[in-house]
Formats: structure tokens, sequence, C-alpha cells
């Protein structure tokens, strides 16, 4: 599925609905939950804070160590699933021959959305 994402080989409109919005508002959400369970036991820290200054494998309880784990994988996935996508999308929208407009709205809203996304989960 990824390489044909990344390859853009679906159509615009399902690549940039169902992967683009949808898949990076599912991803971006169970992120949120998991920094919002990060910054409620860091205790008013923020979160680079908190991992540049205090923290410590050493120290740690199983939970913070969970959370922190989850927390990082989750953020790797979202590097990685934005970089594909945003290539599938200007592949699509590349081969897409209805609206040279549809065409570069996609490209714009899809890298507004990235940023969005990473803005919220960062």
């Amino acid at each position: 599925m990824f390489s044909k994402i990344l390859h853009g080989q679906f159509e615009l409109r399902q690549i940039f609905w169902k992967y683009g919005v949808w898949g990076l508002s599912l991803i971006t959400f169970v992120m949120y939950l998991f920094r919002i369970f990060l910054i409620h036991r860091l205790n008013g820290l923020r979160l680079f804070e908190y991992y540049r200054k205090v923290f410590s494998f050493i120290n740690m309880d199983n939970t913070m160590l969970f959370l922190t784990i989850s927390y990082f994988t989750l953020l790797a996935f979202l590097i990685f699933y934005s970089i594909i996508l945003v290539m599938g999308v200007f592949r699509s929208s590349a081969e897409y021959d209805k609206s040279v407009w549809i065409r570069h709205i996609a490209r714009i809203f899809i890298l507004i959305i990235v940023f969005v996304a990473f803005k919220i989960v960062l």
C-alpha cells in the first residue's frame, strides 16, 4: 500500500481524502492522545524541556517509558507517512488531467495538512 501511495497509483481524489485527510487525522489524533498523557505526567514541564533536562532511562517508571517509546515511534511513523503521502499526492496530481486548479490546490492543501499535523503533535 505504501508503494502505491508513493508512486501515485491511486486517483487524486482517493489519495488526497482517504490517505491524506483521514489518514493523517487518525495518526495525529492518536499521537495527540499520547502527547496529552505525557504532558499530564510531566507536571507542567514542556515536552522538549523534559527530554532535554530531566529525562533519564535509569530512573524512569514503566508508564513513562511506554509513553515515551510510543510517542517517538508514532512520531517516526508520522514523518515516514507524511513524506510518502506528499510525494504520492504530487505524483498523482501530476497525472490529473481534469483541472489544473484542482491539481495545484491539492498540492498546496496536502502541505498545509502535513504542517498542521506536525504543529498539533509537537
